[in-house]
């Protein structure tokens, strides 16, 4: 199969929901779960992320704490910590990922605890993981690294990307699909796209085998759903009004997910509007290869595609 037949939709993506401590978005909305379990989606959490939570992981085992039998993609966390000056240590992440081991039920990724801007100290890592805890561990490259021949895995991570996904700054996101693309036809292997699953770039980036997204938390804290569209303001939750596209209610009878009823939720104070939006951007995550031809006429993503076939 072509890359071109790729970016057509004909290799569905395996997805994976980032979940963050405190919430669980499968278990706020029964239209949610049915779907992950009908569709086999996954998640990700970090060790970095639930390192306080780690003892309750331990003693209930990994599928029992989440609520959640399906597919788990255990990310080291070490991109966050590193953004906050801090080193995950190997003999840390790999003495966890022992003690939960044996509550492992089903489709279970383990990444490596990557060393940022150090490709050799990461695939140093790797191999230490591997010897240590005996189980297939997900290796994973960073942009710009070129070096996959070092990496004899069929599934390989690309990560360090997610800086660089931003709209506003001109060709960085497309010098990130170029480099993917250019990665993705030196060898036949299997690639996971970390953190690059929102709903318009895992349209755009759909020749991948896999991707997670945890930005339905922030965009809901920022006050904005996802659509076919693009990302969405809800103005009126806003406390300083924001330039962007608002979501009108024409756009929210077209566009609002089955459990939310009215518009007025997605603005209501605290905790509550913010639920509502992250169940909403939950929602547009699951279901944006249903919508692929609407989002495919989205300008950005058209740009993106483009970029992609000529890389």
């Amino acid at each position: 199969m072509s890359l071109n037949d790729k970016i057509k939709g004909k290799n569905p993506l395996q997805l994976y929901l980032g979940v963050v401590p405190g919430i669980f978005p499968w278990l706020e909305e029964p239209l949610i779960n049915e779907k992950m379990k009908k569709s086999h989606i996954g998640i990700i959490f970090s060790y970095w992320s639930f390192r306080k939570k780690q003892s309750q992981i331990i003693s209930k085992g990994i599928h029992d704490f989440f609520s959640f039998d399906g597919p788990i993609m255990i990310d080291s966390g070490a991109y966050s910590a590193f953004n906050s000056n801090i080193e995950i240590q190997i003999d840390e992440y790999s003495n966890f990922i022992l003690k939960i081991k044996e509550s492992f039920r089903n489709n279970i990724t383990v990444v490596n605890l990557d060393v940022i801007g150090d490709f050799d100290n990461s695939l140093k890592n790797f191999k230490t993981l591997k010897e240590r805890i005996d189980y297939p561990i997900l290796p994973v490259i960073h942009y710009p690294e070129k070096r996959i021949q070092k990496l004899s895995e069929k599934y390989v991570g690309v990560g360090g990307m997610v800086p660089s996904l931003k709209i506003n700054q001109k060709g960085s996101v497309y010098d990130i699909a170029s480099w993917i693309t250019k990665l993705i036809t030196s060898k036949e292997k299997k690639f996971h796209g970390f953190g690059i699953g929102s709903p318009l770039h895992q349209i755009a980036f759909n020749f991948l085998y896999s991707v997670d997204w945890i930005g339905w938390r922030r965009n809901a804290a920022f006050c904005s759903c996802y659509t076919p569209e693009g990302s969405i303001y809800i103005h009126e939750a806003r406390k300083k009004k924001k330039k962007g596209k608002k979501l009108t209610s024409h756009m929210f009878e077209r566009y609002a997910p089955p459990f939310i009823e009215s518009y007025e939720q997605l603005y209501e104070p605290g905790t509550k509007g913010w639920l509502n939006r992250a169940l909403w951007n939950v929602w547009w995550f699951l279901i944006a290869s249903e919508n692929q031809n609407q989002i495919e006429c989205n300008k950005y993503v058209k740009n993106l595609q483009k970029r992609i076939t000529q890389a």
